[in-house]
């Protein structure tokens, strides 16, 4: 009897410390439908409202950080790239992520912070905002996760720049599978 209620208590505790772990909060709705053997889920990221330092995006990129939005876009494929080859290696049983569209699923990544450290090294990239899940044909998504501060680190240590930027996102792709495979 009390070697089961020892294994109940350390199950209990590793859920909550995964739980405590993982810097997103569903929001709203349910990831059951991401949990479904097979399918693909177009994947995208939204920049539009995105403030960087009380700033938009734009104008911080050239002002503050002395670069364009060329070489933004160039690197936010990137980007993408890195988020969707995280997905698939983590997703357990959910759908495969792409970067096309129509597919049955979508998930829109909607960035309304985002920090990019300097060009110097210091400070780490990172995000906040929030994603949208869809299912193909509905303008309401079925669920929301709350990204409340995303880092982007390697080997402990956090990066800057656009190099570090890729790396949130590849954090973020592990910690959404993370989130559907404990919810």
């Amino acid at each position: 009897m009390k070697k089961s209620i020892i294994v109940i208590f350390l199950l209990l505790i590793s859920t909550v410390v995964a739980f405590a772990d993982n810097p997103l909060r569903l929001k709203s709705g349910t990831l059951a439908p991401l949990k479904t053997k097979g399918g693909l889920i177009s994947c995208s990221f939204d920049f539009s409202k995105t403030k960087t330092n009380r700033k938009p995006l734009k104008q911080f990129i050239v002002e503050d950080y002395h670069s364009d939005m060329e070489t933004f876009r160039r690197y936010e494929f990137e980007m993408l790239e890195w988020f969707c080859d995280k997905w698939d290696e983590d997703i357990e049983e959910g759908p495969r992520a792409v970067t096309k569209e129509g597919e049955k699923l979508a998930l829109n990544v909607v960035v309304k912070t985002l920090q990019m450290g300097t060009k110097a090294g210091w400070g780490g990239a990172s995000i906040s905002g929030y994603a949208e899940f869809y299912e193909k044909g509905s303008s309401e998504p079925f669920a929301i996760v709350e990204i409340l501060k995303m880092n982007g680190t390697q080997l402990g240590g956090a990066m800057s720049g656009y190099v570090g930027l890729k790396q949130v996102f590849s954090d973020l792709a592990e910690h959404l599978c993370d989130l559907i495979y404990h919810y």
